[in-house]
């Protein structure tokens, strides 16, 4: 009995572990006699039913629970969605950009280096020959020569002039001379590599004249000897040098010149150069060799008005003369004679090294600075409208502002509307004022002094976008040195840029304030 009472979830008989009872396999026989399976409803008694009210509950059939059906649409779906659409945008907009170089900004070494021809300008003589006949030389060229040192011999005769020469042809060195020359060249092989090739002529000059002197000085001694064993008398003459001083065997048409004879068409043209050691018979007042017995001496550059004018009051400079690379410090003079300009240098050594030159490089490094690298292509210019400074006003909270001039309608009054302003440049007497703030036509009104100004000009600053926070932020520069694809700018420009900023490569892409993606 308890058992035939327990009802399953879905309203059938089952037995007490809750799982639904098999339904009898058994045939129903209809009110009409027909045969119906299980389950099935009798259709007439369906139909009286419906037209009998007063039919039993529970032929009633049963009522199933309606549950609600899911919303495939969530939140969750919703807004992963939502992410996708947002990326699938942003990659548009990316792709149809144009893409943005990003450049470093680092420090640079700036120079203001500038070439320009000198003219050397030194104490110099010719001497001249007494004698005609045969000459033979005793001192090598760039060699100073104590005074009454034997320079030359004249012989008007060729014995002593053949007899000289053969000793020098035959000459041979002692071992103590051939250790200074092994020594000089070991110290040559073992200095910088690199610049082993570029002094080779130079170190072949000095070779050669090393080993003259070692010759020279032998054949002093055997003239000695041939002036003792032979009658030179009447007919050897031997020569030596008045004073003390630097011999050389070159000059040319500008020996002698004092600084005010240089003129500007004298840095046209070299002058031609003349060799006078001559070998074999020379006349009388032949010019024979040239000393120079100061070491003190003059370099007289042609420069520009430029460098004048930046140099005019300079007293002092450092500067490279030829190919040297030691800078040295050197006094100068900087003079101009109409309308051409010109400084005198002056030096107190490296006379003997340059003696046979006259027109020289001179380098000037007036100025070394660091600076910031960047590229050309980075520079852009923004327009900014220009203020006087006089027109600024300090409110109650000492801020400076300008007041602007509004017509009130309501009042129909000028009222003064005070504008603040960032003052992105000032050349001392302008103000330079982004349109932000702002626009052409705007008349500013200074209550203090009652003056009243139309904004209306205009200029333009260099500048680079930095993009240090994402956005295309424009930031003023100043140049120092222009290059051909780089500039270098001041490092301690206010509120400028910086080493290690990051600005656009190419400026030109760049949108003051655009979002950078």
């Amino acid at each position: 009995m308890y058992k035939d009472n327990i009802i399953n979830i879905k309203g059938r008989q089952g037995n007490p572990t809750g799982n639904p009872a098999e339904p009898e396999k058994q045939t129903n026989i209809s009110s009409n006699g027909s045969y119906m399976r299980y389950g099935e409803k009798d259709p007439s008694r369906q139909s009286s039913a419906a037209s009998d009210n007063t039919s039993p509950k529970n032929d009633a059939p049963i009522k199933k629970k309606k549950h609600k059906k899911r919303n495939p649409f969530s939140v969750s779906a919703l807004f992963l969605f939502a992410v996708i659409v947002y990326l699938v945008v942003n990659l548009i907009m990316m792709s149809s950009r144009d893409k943005i170089s990003i450049y470093e900004v680092k420090a640079a070494q700036l120079s203001y280096d500038t070439t320009f021809s000198g003219i050397a300008v030194r104490d110099e003589r010719i001497v001249f020959s007494d004698y005609s006949g045969y000459i033979s030389y005793f001192v090598r060229n760039k060699k100073k020569s104590a005074k009454n040192s034997i320079i030359y011999c004249v012989d008007s005769m060729s014995n002593s002039y053949n007899t000289l020469k053969k000793d020098f042809v035959n000459e041979k060195l002692d071992k103590s001379q051939i250790k200074e020359i092994k020594s000089s060249i070991a110290r040559y092989l073992e200095g910088d590599s690199s610049t082993i090739i570029g002094n080779v002529g130079d170190f072949k000059e000095q070779l050669d004249s090393m080993i003259y002197d070692f010759v020279s000085n032998n054949m002093i001694e055997n003239l000695k000897g041939y002036v003792e064993n032979e009658n030179t008398s009447g007919r050897l003459h031997v020569c030596q040098t008045p004073y003390s001083g630097v011999v050389s065997f070159k000059y040319d048409a500008y020996n002698g010149i004092t600084t005010e004879m240089v003129t500007a068409d004298m840095f046209d043209t070299a002058p031609d150069v003349v060799n006078l050691r001559s070998t074999g018979l020379i006349a009388q007042d032949d010019p024979v060799y040239r000393i120079c017995g100061d070491e003190n001496w003059a370099i007289v550059c042609k420069v520009t008005e430029d460098f004048y004018v930046d140099n005019v009051g300079t007293r002092e400079a450092k500067v490279l003369i030829g190919n040297k690379t030691t800078p040295v410090t050197v006094t100068t003079t900087p003079y101009s004679i109409g309308t051409d300009y010109f400084v005198e240098i002056k030096l107190n050594n490296y006379m003997s090294e340059f003696i046979d030159d006259r027109l020289l490089s001179v380098r000037f490094i007036n100025k070394r600075d660091e600076g910031l690298k960047i590229p050309i292509s980075s520079i852009v210019q923004k327009q900014f409208y220009l203020c006087p400074l006089n027109m600024f006003v300090q409110d109650k909270d000492n801020k400076s502002a300008i007041m602007k001039e509004e017509f009130d309608p309501e009042s129909g009054e000028i009222i003064l509307t005070p504008i603040y302003p960032t003052k992105f440049y000032s050349d001392g007497y302008y103000a330079y004022i982004d349109p932000l703030y702002v626009s052409e036509g705007d008349i500013i009104n200074n209550p203090d002094t009652g003056n009243r100004i139309i904004i209306s000009s205009t200029n333009s600053l260099d500048g680079v976008y930095n993009v240090n926070k994402a956005i295309y932020q424009f930031v003023r520069i100043e140049r120092l040195e222009t290059g051909s694809d780089y500039v270098i700018i001041s490092p301690s420009t206010p509120d400028g840029i910086r080493e290690y900023d990051h600005i656009a490569l190419d400026g030109s892409k760049g949108k003051e304030s655009d979002l950078i993606l």
